[in-house]
């Protein structure tokens, strides 16, 4: 039997990647089940109203042909802005489960956390996350702006704060700081590490998504003017929200990185196992540290 997966020990880039998808692979049914009991709700109402503007779009984009006036800022109404949010706080609800369950995992000595754990540790940190969420992506998004560069160079710090935030019971000004110390001399590896995650994670995505798009594509532009199928269209908008499930996998890649960053930095694990070395196991306290 596999042992599990150990997250206090340097890794190289190999054994990141190798050890992401042993750790999804034993703990897949938790995850999973951790993952619709927390973030089921936002990643419906993201989904409905998701749903709704693209609705409203397909009916737009159908009677541009037919002589109507131009949508203009009328296509953006109250479910785009909807959209947004819902999707903003799915995101956020599922990084606060699943670094719940992993700060747990690790407290607890590599046990699955019950669900009453998770919930202590969800509510005690999601409007925490959520907040600095928007912050951060305000942040990247200003780098992109600025000829992409800054925007991938922030992206590795700005995923590292959110496992710090939760695990070292951080805010977010701590966490900036915190993120960039321990990235220092580390950049190339971290950011090499995350983008190949997330390159897996996208293509596994497409690949769901991919056959009902091209029949959209092709339905709107074999017929005659420009015509979108609403059933198709709406699919794509389901699977869309559903394969959010795959972004669990980036979350636990970036903490066993930033435990790898701790270990290359501090060697926190090891002193651990070098203090309880011949001693008794003790129970663990899984409560948030205040700081």
């Amino acid at each position: 039997m596999t042992e599990n997966i150990e997250f206090k020990k340097r890794r190289d880039f190999g054994q990141v990647i190798n050890d992401t998808f042993t750790f999804m692979r034993q703990n897949f049914k938790p995850l999973i089940k951790t993952y619709f009991i927390f973030c089921g709700l936002f990643v419906l109402a993201s989904m409905s109203t998701m749903l709704m503007q693209q609705y409203k779009t397909v009916n737009v984009i159908n009677t541009m042909g037919t002589g109507a006036s131009s949508p203009g800022l009328g296509l953006y109404g109250i479910e785009y802005f909807l959209s947004i949010i819902f999707s903003l706080a799915s995101y956020a609800s599922m990084t606060v489960a699943i670094l719940s369950y992993l700060a747990i995992y690790v407290q607890k000595g590599n046990q699955t956390p019950t669900t009453e754990e998770v919930w202590g540790f969800f509510k005690y940190y999601f409007w925490r996350v959520f907040g600095s969420s928007i912050l951060l992506l305000l942040m990247v998004l200003v780098g992109f702006i600025f000829c992409l560069v800054p925007g991938f160079y922030l992206f590795p710090f700005v995923a590292l704060m959110f496992p710090i935030m939760v695990i070292e019971n951080a805010s977010l000004s701590y966490a900036f700081g915190r993120s960039f110390k321990l990235i220092k001399d580390h950049f190339w590896i971290t950011f090499g590490t995350l983008i190949v995650v997330w390159i897996i994670i996208y293509a596994c995505m497409s690949m769901i998504v991919l056959p009902t798009t091209l029949f959209g594509m092709i339905g709107m532009f074999s017929s005659k003017g420009v015509h979108m199928s609403l059933t198709l269209t709406l699919i794509s908008t389901v699977l869309q929200s559903l394969c959010q499930v795959f972004t669990i996998v980036p979350v636990i890649t970036i903490t066993l990185m930033y435990f790898n960053l701790i270990e290359e930095k501090e060697n926190v694990g090891l002193m651990e196992r070098i203090s309880n070395f011949g001693t008794s196991e003790k129970p663990i306290d899984t409560r948030p540290e205040e700081y």
